[in-house]
């Protein structure tokens, strides 16, 4: 479970931090949402962010996690429109 405050890394790498997370009933998952810089702190993109792999630090261990710029529930806003 995460609470919020873990890192996040990019490759290995420190590249972010976890601002904010709960537990995702419709996603059966935890979900954070979180910062990710890059290491020279350049101007990231898309493309940037979609090339790494990812894991989070809870307790010290390493999950491996997936990151998306679109929201993980009602991508489409389907469910929300009349």
């Amino acid at each position: 479970m995460l609470w919020g405050g873990e890192l996040i890394l990019r490759d290995g790498g420190v590249a972010g931090q976890v601002t904010s997370a709960a537990w995702g009933e419709t996603t059966g998952s935890c979900v954070g949402l979180a910062y990710v810089r890059a290491p020279d702190q350049a101007v990231i993109n898309a493309e940037w962010i979609n090339a790494g792999s990812y894991e989070v630090n809870v307790g010290g261990q390493l999950y491996p996690i997936s990151v998306t710029l679109r929201p993980v529930f009602d991508p489409t806003n389907e469910r929300i429109r009349p």
